[in-house]
């Protein structure tokens, strides 16, 4: 038996009402999204950035990527004091490497240190739907949503079951019916929506996500606008420094 640990690092959504933005890590060194606040929610939760060796980066937004200049400062920083201890690589959308270089450049010019130590040190990855890639023991294969920019999830699976998946930002969607399909343990997904109809709502899960999943699936709701409180045995509200544990 193999376990997969996911911890809640922020379960808040662009616009929310004081909630850590949404991010967490699977295991000690695989970090999905980079959110403003990434640090202080690490630094909170006393996780070593040393550990993280891949970031997933879901969508071009602000409220998943403008941390990214700050933990690569601090990357930086680290390994000029200790030396460079795990190489990093960042999985994102088409154009993930400009962007990030454009944005650390913004946050600290080109004169800072930390710009050229990116260049040589962080390697991109351009995400590509369908492709199963080696995971520890598991694989993981990217999906594309349906958002107002291209916006894609994941999830992991071994020769038996899909352990785990992220349904990133996204309105309800043919894609994530073939997930939930796939009737994982846990699913991460957005349930940000309501009025501006540019993400799933709790509402639409019940009613077209559990028929799917039957009582396989536990949901966890992330990128929200506020906390919710019950919505029954299989729909919880992710909250910061949660750690759920995945045998499989």
């Amino acid at each position: 038996m193999n376990n997969l640990k996911i911890t809640i690092l922020g379960n808040g959504g662009c616009i929310n009402d004081g909630l850590p933005y949404n991010s967490f890590l699977v295991n000690r060194n695989f970090l999905i999204e980079a959110p403003p606040d990434i640090m202080l929610s690490l630094k909170t939760l006393n996780r070593d950035i040393d550990l993280i060796d891949t970031i997933f980066i879901s969508h071009l937004h602000g409220d998943h990527t403008f941390g990214l200049p700050f933990l690569i400062i601090n990357k930086w920083m680290k390994s000029r004091q200790e030396g460079m201890r795990t190489p990093l690589t960042i999985l994102g959308p088409n154009g993930i490497e400009p962007y990030v270089k454009k944005i650390t450049e913004y946050a600290f010019t080109t004169a800072n240190p930390c710009y050229e130590w990116l260049k040589q040190n962080i390697t991109f990855s351009t995400i590509q739907s369908n492709v199963a890639m080696p995971f520890e023991n598991l694989k993981l294969s990217c999906f594309g949503l349906r958002h107002v920019i291209k916006s894609y999830g994941f999830f992991l699976e071994n020769r038996h079951e899909t352990v785990f998946s992220y349904i990133a930002d996204t309105t309800w969607c043919r894609q994530v019916e073939k997930i939930l399909e796939r009737r994982p343990q846990i699913v991460f997904i957005d349930m940000n929506g309501g009025e501006s109809h540019v993400h799933i709502s709790p509402e639409e899960v019940i009613e077209k996500g559990l028929p799917i999943t039957q009582g396989k699936t536990t949901y966890y709701g992330m990128h929200l606008a506020e906390e919710f409180g019950h919505h029954g045995a299989h729909i919880q509200c992710g909250k910061q420094g949660e750690e759920i544990i995945i045998q499989y």
